[in-house]
């Protein structure tokens, strides 16, 4: 069986790592993969030796673009390397990470492609992270709502990779003007019968490089402070270090700022560092062992993306989360936003503002923490979600 698997990123992990996750999956299942990548190549990513990957031209989305809609001057070059692609491999299924629940800026690029594989009958599903529809509080523009359905109609399945209803409840209660609620809850009524919900995809180990950090035989005595990819939310780590002056000089806390970090960004945050932090303080761009960390680790301080809350929710993890949230829509929700809330209710986490955080509110939130019991991990069945939806599209088209 041959899968033609186009995704991108803005040099965050989380986009990355289901995508890989997923690919990897369905090599295991014994499918031809052929991944399209969209954004700057992350030469840190380790993908599948079964795995065939080819990096679209003229990339156009970074860490600088986190909030745009704007469609490339490149678009057309692009168009046509992922139609040749999809003429050359002939593949049996098409899917797209995210759009076109997201990312409809790469409609113009993907337009082609879709149409094309769909005249030749190509199964063509969706692989979508949470029930987010990104763009909800633009579909008062008739001329868009009606391209949001063409592309729904484009699409055979559409494979949500959380437990089934669990983050949807949060996100619908996040959307606070009415009729964006009515029209979330009428498109996903609409596409429920399309609708496949696979479990969370846990993130499995598939970057290099990176620092490797020992475990302390007293993991008790660890904070671990990251930021994902490391696109957003500088202040985060800033807070961080000086955070960590006001709790007990025995704990180690370790900074993984994230590999997008620049040079100036980690050059910066090192400045922060008094000659008294350096002994507890362990700051690095890209921890290569984070999972083993925020599964031992006393206390987790983050950002809500999608990795992170899966690793605290399958450990049982005390966490302090900062949700990143979207300037670009002040009228609608997103995913971090209400899987905080979920976080907060399920497993007893602590929500701060990034915009009114201080170094104290958050050292305060890490002291009640520790002195916390950790939450029951979740069950384990939340976190097979890579091969259910690799087993669903291999053995549905097989048949």
């Amino acid at each position: 069986m041959r899968i033609l698997f186009h995704y991108t990123h803005k040099e965050t992990l989380g986009h990355t790592t289901r995508s890989i996750a997923l690919a990897t999956a369905l090599c295991r299942h014994k499918a031809e993969v052929l991944v399209l990548q969209g954004g700057v190549p992350q030469p840190f990513i380790r993908f599948p030796k079964d795995c065939k990957l080819l990096d679209i031209p003229l990339p156009f989305d970074t860490r600088t673009s986190f909030q745009s809609r704007a469609v490339p001057v490149s678009v057309a070059k692009r168009a046509q390397f992922i139609l040749k692609a999809a003429a050359d491999f002939c593949p049996d299924v098409l899917i797209t990470e995210f759009f076109p629940f997201g990312r409809l800026a790469y409609t113009p690029e993907l337009l082609p492609t879709l149409r094309y594989l769909r005249k030749k009958g190509t199964r063509i599903i969706a692989s979508i992270g949470y029930p987010l529809l990104i763009d909800l509080d633009r579909l008062q523009d008739q001329k868009f709502a009606a391209l949001h359905r063409a592309l729904f109609a484009f699409y055979d399945t559409f494979l949500i990779h959380t437990p089934d209803g669990l983050e949807t409840s949060y996100i619908q209660k996040t959307i606070q003007v009415p009729y964006l609620s009515r029209s979330y809850a009428a498109i996903m009524k609409k596409l429920k019968k399309r609708i496949i919900y696979t479990g969370y995809i846990f993130p499995e180990n598939m970057t290099t490089g990176g620092t490797l950090l020992p475990l302390e035989k007293n993991t008790t005595s660890t904070i671990v402070i990251s930021r994902g990819g490391g696109a957003v939310s500088p202040k985060l780590i800033t807070l961080a270090i000086e955070a960590q002056r006001q709790i007990n000089g025995k704990i180690r806390t370790i900074i993984a700022c994230g590999p997008a970090s620049s040079l100036a960004e980690m050059t910066l945050f090192q400045s922060c560092l008094k000659p008294a932090d350096k002994p507890r303080v362990l700051l690095v761009r890209h921890l290569a062992n984070l999972d083993d960390h925020l599964r031992t680790c006393r206390v987790s301080v983050s950002l809500c993306g999608y990795n992170t809350s899966v690793q605290l929710m399958h450990y049982g993890t005390r966490s302090v989360i900062i949700p990143y949230q979207n300037s670009l829509s002040q009228t609608s929700t997103n995913d971090q936003v209400a899987r905080a809330r979920l976080l907060e209710k399920r497993f007893s986490s602590i929500i701060l503002d990034y915009n009114t955080m201080t170094a104290g509110c958050l050292a305060d939130a890490i002291k009640k923490q520790m002195a916390s019991p950790p939450p029951a991990p979740a069950p384990h069945d939340w976190f097979n979600g890579a091969d259910v939806a690799a087993r669903f599209i291999t053995q549905d088209t097989a048949s």
